[in-house]
């Protein structure tokens, strides 16, 4: 089961801290992977993290800005170019400003939905290019796409937890299930996995108070890490979730349950 072998696996967002264990996962299961993020230097990282880990993966480093619609398409091309089909799409890409709601400015909520929001429609729509013969797609929302952060956790001088980003991930929601009806007699599936609180490690380390908090308040009484992502990722990539799609997976620790 969950066998991945001879599937071509785009990961956007891939070096990141949800990334790099995500493209470890689909690698783990046979993937052929094409990890891309805009930072050449993470990128090679992350690819030199997976080989070293898996000796015989097939993986390939990728530069891209998903806030810029050229690049989609030339690492979407490069994709056809070296390889003639997507069969996994994987976007875990995302950016916010971090402001509170009163000194947030038009330009910058417009530069982060240019990532979150219409970098992620304009990749879906390239990528479906690329799956003549179906696909999955799987788009990362957040659990602050689904419900409102509780003000109480995040207590100053911490940032308050983005607006422009929840409201993004809340539009991912409904894009997965608008292109899952969109394109299902092609038999492309389209899913999204929405993480609970899965701070990266440097959060981590610099605001242990706050990670107490986090834990306290999830039924399973712990934060998330990035290995908790990596096998509903490859659920949702494999055949074993042939009959899913328009739907959200929550990997959250049961934060939306009660």
């Amino acid at each position: 089961m969950f066998d991945l072998t001879g599937k071509i696996a785009l990961a956007t967002g891939g070096a990141g801290y949800l990334g790099v264990p995500t493209c470890q996962g689909l690698a783990a299961q046979g993937a052929t992977l094409l990890l891309a993020d805009m930072d050449e230097r993470k990128v090679a990282q992350a690819v030199t993290t997976i080989k070293t880990a898996l000796p015989a993966a097939r993986v390939e480093g990728l530069v891209m800005n998903m806030g810029d619609e050229s690049s989609i398409l030339n690492a979407i091309e490069h994709v056809r170019a070296t390889h003639g089909r997507l069969d996994i799409l994987v976007n875990l890409a995302a950016t916010a400003i971090g402001k509170y709601v009163e000194d947030l400015s038009a330009a910058e909520f417009e530069a982060a939905n240019r990532v979150n929001q219409t970098g992620a429609f304009l990749l879906a729509r390239a990528a479906a290019a690329l799956m003549p013969t179906g696909g999955s797609m799987i788009f990362f929302s957040s659990m602050y796409g689904q419900i409102a952060p509780d003000p109480a956790l995040y207590v100053p001088p911490m940032k308050p937890n983005p607006i422009e980003y929840g409201m993004a991930k809340a539009a991912i929601l409904q894009m997965i299930r608008y292109l899952a009806v969109h394109w299902g007699k092609r038999g492309i599936r389209v899913n999204a996995i929405a993480p609970g609180p899965l701070p990266h490690l440097g959060f981590q380390a610099g605001e242990p108070e706050f990670i107490q908090r986090l834990a306290a308040k999830t039924p399973l009484g712990r934060i998330g890490q990035g290995a908790d992502i990596a096998g509903a990722v490859v659920f949702l990539a494999s055949d074993e979730s042939a009959y899913v799609t328009g739907q959200t997976l929550e990997v959250n620790g049961g934060w939306t349950i009660w």
